[in-house]
């Protein structure tokens, strides 16, 4: 046998040991060139990113807090991105002054091979509205809440791949992933690197 011939064997008992390791695993013939992938459901993502929140942050030099919570996913295919909405609240320090609202963003992902995580990248606010909150106060809050919005979902981790999973990967060679939004969820497609 060829080194050429062992090293596709290999590849192809690594597949076989993936399926049998993880029955949620499913071949992808088209686009992932027949490597080994599967589609997390976007109620399994709603249920993961959940555990994450409520998260809260102080905002304008530690004047108030600002919270979000609830998260709501939804997915776009179109621009491989996901949407966000979050119960969003506002908390002044001094006065004990509470207000609440939402925020809507969306954001692309990025794949960590180290960590084996799927991580939020390119977080874009697109509204952000707070009740009954005074002219002046919301002028403050618009201008600073959605750079920490931004900043603290940058890099989060959607998805993490069990250590198992990405043990064998590393041991077949396989250094990346295609991420790809589908109506239904995402695809991860794992393989060499390069894979898009």
């Amino acid at each position: 046998m060829t080194p050429l011939n062992r090293r596709h064997c290999h590849q192809l008992l690594g597949a076989a040991a993936l399926g049998a390791l993880f029955p949620g695993l499913t071949a992808c013939a088209a686009g992932g060139g027949g490597m080994p992938g599967y589609t997390v459901s976007q109620q399994r993502l709603n249920e993961l990113v959940a555990r994450s929140f409520p998260v809260t942050r102080p905002l304008v030099g530690g004047l108030a807090d600002l919270t979000l919570s609830s998260p709501r996913l939804g997915l776009l295919p179109a621009s491989n991105r996901i949407a966000t909405a979050f119960d969003l609240a506002l908390a002044e320090r001094i006065a004990g002054t509470r207000y609440s609202g939402g925020i809507d963003l969306d954001y692309g992902l990025r794949f960590d091979m180290q960590e084996g995580a799927v991580r939020m990248a390119d977080v874009r606010v697109n509204r952000l509205a707070i009740d009954q909150l005074p002219r002046a106060q919301q002028q403050l809050v618009s201008r600073y809440a959605p750079g920490i919005a931004e900043q603290l979902l940058q890099n989060m981790v959607l998805y993490r791949l069990p250590p198992e999973q990405m043990a064998l990967a590393r041991n077949l060679g396989w250094t990346g992933a295609a991420l790809r939004v589908l109506p239904d969820g995402l695809r991860i497609d794992m393989g060499p690197g390069g894979v898009r």
